[in-house]
C-alpha cells in the first residue's frame, strides 16, 4: 500500500508526508506498522526521531487497553489517550488529544497538529 499523510498545523497550513511502503500486519503480529520512502514538506516522523525508541516504523499497534510499546514505565496509549504505533512513546502521534493537538515532529518537539488525514492505495 501507499500512504499519504495531510497535517493542519495550528497556523492554519497543510503539510504533507507520503510513504511508497506502508503495511500493517495482521492480528497475530500485533498490526506490526512497516513505512519506507519518504517524500512530502511534513518531514519523516514515523521513520526518523530525535531519539531511535521515538521511531514509529516497525512498532506494534498499542491502544489504552492492549500495551504494546517498549516504554518500560507506562502505557503510552494509556498516558496518550489515543491508539498508535508507540516505541517509548512517539514523536509522530496524529491522535494524541491531551492538550488538543496531536504531534507530527521532526525538529523542535510541538504538539501543533490540528487536523490530520491519512490517506491510503493498494497497488
Amino acid at each position: 500500500m501507499r500512504c499519504r499523510l495531510q497535517i493542519q498545523r495550528i497556523d492554519g497550513l497543510w503539510y504533507w508526508a507520503e510513504y511508497s511502503t506502508f503495511s500493517i500486519s495482521d492480528e497475530v503480529g500485533l498490526y506490526q506498522l512497516t513505512v519506507d520512502g519518504y517524500s512530502g514538506d511534513a518531514g519523516d516522523a514515523m521513520r526518523v526521531a530525535q531519539y531511535p525508541a521515538y521511531v514509529t516504523n516497525g512498532r506494534l499497534f498499542s491502544t489504552p487497553d492492549s500495551d504494546n510499546d517498549v516504554w518500560g514505565h507506562d502505557n503510552c496509549a494509556m498516558a496518550r489517550q489515543s491508539g498508535w504505533w508507540y516505541g517509548s512513546c512517539s514523536t509522530s502521534d496524529l491522535n494524541k488529544e491531551i492538550d488538543g493537538f496531536g504531534m507530527w515532529v521532526t525538529g523542535t518537539p510541538v504538539s501543533d497538529v490540528q487536523a490530520s488525514h491519512m490517506l491510503l492505495k493498494s497497488y
